[in-house]
């Protein structure tokens, strides 16, 4: 028996040994994640010209016109939207000058121009309007008119 009473008391002590604290043990932690440079642009509404009344412009700001939504959302870091600069076509197009503006929920902001813009971005997510105009001093014939322009996002 008292070799069974030093094993229980060698026992005994290791669990003391390990019990008071007097060994830590350190383990890192750590944790990754992987972000992938992206954005998706979504033409959530098309935009929809009319006539003013004067005849000689087509807008999306005119009554019963509807501009054009883009929805924007992006991951990584400094999305760009880069605009091209807008065309027209149609029947009266060869004499026409096509513009764009722009405004955005996130600051973008561009009064009409018939030039490309770049807005870079300051958040992730936006929404953008698209206001559209066709101008012709002599007027529009009849017809279907489409004024269109390219939205490219990039990293």
């Amino acid at each position: 028996m008292p070799q069974v009473r030093l094993a229980s008391a060698t026992v005994i002590s290791a669990v003391a040994l390990v019990l008071s604290g007097t060994s830590a043990h350190a383990t890192p932690v750590s944790m990754t994640g992987l972000v992938i440079n992206m954005c998706v642009l979504t033409l959530s509404t098309p935009g929809t010209l009319t006539s003013a009344a004067s005849g000689t412009a087509l807008a999306t700001n005119e009554l019963g016109g509807v501009p054009a939504l883009l929805t924007v959302v992006a991951t990584g870091s400094s999305p760009t939207i880069t605009f091209s600069a807008p065309a027209i076509t149609g029947p009266s197009a060869a004499t026409s000058q096509a513009e764009f503006a722009y405004t955005s929920l996130g600051g973008a902001s561009r009064a009409f121009s018939g030039s490309g813009y770049v807005y870079v971005m300051n958040r992730l997510l936006d929404s953008v309007t698209i206001d559209g105009r066709a101008t012709n001093p002599q007027g529009f014939s009849g017809g279907l008119y489409t004024l269109s322009g390219t939205a490219t996002c990039s990293q």
